[in-house]
């Protein structure tokens, strides 16, 4: 009589335990976070370097600023073929910024003869959203336009950046204020699965880096869009350099 009661306490002990290690297991999803993004890498190896805070334009029906806050992940050996940096910025006063007020964007993203762009144009529209892939430039101009931070890490051993990079670039935002941008250089190649594009490219410009972009570009979309903000970074896979290739950029 008494087996049933005693089977579903066994049980509801269980359920328990399982929804304690699930918690626990959740917890320890997100290696690291930046504002109210939780990162999470596919490899192991990641070194965080915090970057200073800064502050971006509410250009939208409200005036001032979103406190906006950025770090650096580095992957590999300074200065090898294995050196992978992303630099990650996101606002860091949860949802909305924080200001209620409604975000407008003029985005054009557009390719060029050198540089592919996905995303939408349009004027005073609700959201923007551009992924950039570039082929291999030098570091110096790359970093100066697109990760001015980097530069001043060169004496602390951890970064290198004289070699020349690709570059993914990905960024989306939407009217509440709510955005994430992340910058992706890696010294080789990188290798995607199903990386058939249908596009022509700009020369120089891998389709494979093409393909993985698209998949860090739904990736920076969806933790936009949750509550969560969970980001689940692509697995970076690099593939040999390619030698003799020619580098653009001054």
């Amino acid at each position: 009589m008494n087996r049933k009661p005693r089977m579903f306490g066994s049980m509801l002990k269980m359920l328990a335990f399982g929804w304690v290690t699930l918690g626990a297991l959740a917890a320890q999803a997100a290696d690291f976070s930046v504002g109210r993004v939780e990162v999470e890498f596919a490899e192991e190896g990641w070194k965080e370097v915090r970057l200073p805070d800064t502050a971006s334009a509410y250009g939208g029906d409200k005036t001032g600023a979103l406190t906006v806050q950025s770090k650096l992940y580095v992957r590999g050996a300074p200065g090898g073929d294995d050196q992978m940096l992303v630099l990650v910025s996101a606002h860091s006063e949860g949802m909305g910024g924080g200001r209620g007020a409604y975000m407008s964007y003029s985005p054009n993203c557009q390719s060029d003869a050198q540089i592919f762009r996905e995303g939408n144009e349009g004027f005073r529209v609700s959201f923007m959203q551009c992924l950039m892939v570039t082929p291999l430039y030098s570091s110096e101009s790359v970093f100066k336009s697109l990760a001015p931070q980097v530069l001043d890490l060169q004496t602390s051993g951890e970064v290198s950046v004289q070699r020349p990079v690709y570059t993914v670039w990905s960024h989306h935002a939407i009217s509440t204020g709510s955005f994430l941008d992340v910058r992706v250089f890696v010294m080789s190649p990188m290798e995607a699965a199903g990386a058939l594009v249908a596009e022509t490219l700009p020369e120089g410009v891998l389709p494979e880096q093409v393909a993985w972009g698209r998949q860090l570009k739904d990736a920076v979309k969806s933790s936009v869009h949750s509550l969560s903000g969970r980001l689940a970074v692509p697995p970076i896979r690099l593939a040999q350099p390619v030698q003799n290739t020619h580098v653009g950029g001054g």
